[in-house]
């Protein structure tokens, strides 16, 4: 229970720090196609190639995986917990 409380605010900040990244992938895309010259497709293939679209897509796997690591070990814990709420409820039950 403690880990789940000690770490609600750092869920929190990830959660939001990789929905972040994902609307500044699209924000770098859109820049990276604006200052192209070209058709559609040729800016926005320059833009998927760009290093500022690069450093972003890395920047949201991160915090995509951070944020997933968090939640698993967040699960298990909550998994831990209702293990022994029933362990518990059964042991007052004498089964």
């Amino acid at each position: 229970m403690e880990f789940l409380r000690d770490t609600a605010d750092r869920y929190g900040k990830a959660r939001g720090y990789s929905a972040f990244c994902e609307a500044n992938l699209r924000r770098v895309k859109a820049l990276e196609m604006a200052s192209k010259a070209g058709g559609v497709g040729e800016r926005e293939a320059a833009a998927y190639a760009s290093t500022a679209y690069g450093e972003a897509l890395e920047a949201l796997q991160n915090s995509v995986a951070d944020y997933e690591t968090l939640r698993a070990k967040r699960d298990a814990a909550q998994m831990t917990i209702e293990v022994w709420r029933s362990q518990n409820s059964a042991r007052k039950a004498g089964i």
